[in-house]
């Protein structure tokens, strides 16, 4: 898991390029949802916060680079519902399928725009941030 983390923040840390554009915006959701139970035989009550951030996709100027970043973004989300599920096959079979989204990243990076490139670097560290705050929480 640490690999694929690694190879993801490497890739993104690759695609940054400055330049002294007006900075383009990655949104990002977070929902806190609170649950409260209690034990009918020990009456004690036991709260679970549960808190979740997402992203939205950027908007990217051409479609195949929109569509790869929604396929990758699906393929990270993946990786992060099998980490927190703790399903290791299932984090073993998406380890085995990174080494292909390397390849599709290699093949998508080469119709990036300058600006593409820019909000994919950050949209992808965010991506790897999410994955990295999965793998530690268990």
């Amino acid at each position: 898991m640490k690999k694929l983390v690694l190879s993801a923040l490497f890739a993104s840390s690759m695609l940054v390029v400055s330049c002294n554009k007006k900075e383009p915006v990655v949104e990002e959701q977070t929902t806190t949802e609170t649950t409260t139970t209690t034990d009918p035989v020990t009456e004690t009550e036991t709260t679970t916060t549960t808190t979740e951030t997402t992203l939205e996709v950027p908007k990217f100027s051409s479609p195949e680079v929109q569509k790869y970043a929604e396929e990758y973004t699906a393929f990270v989300k993946d990786q992060v519902a099998a980490v927190k599920s703790g399903d290791a096959a299932k984090v073993t079979e998406l380890q085995a399928k990174a080494a292909e989204w390397a390849k599709k990243g290699q093949e998508a990076m080469a119709k990036f725009t300058p600006e593409d490139t820019k909000l994919w670097a950050d949209y992808s560290t965010k991506l790897g941030e999410q994955l990295q705050s999965a793998a530690t929480v268990k």
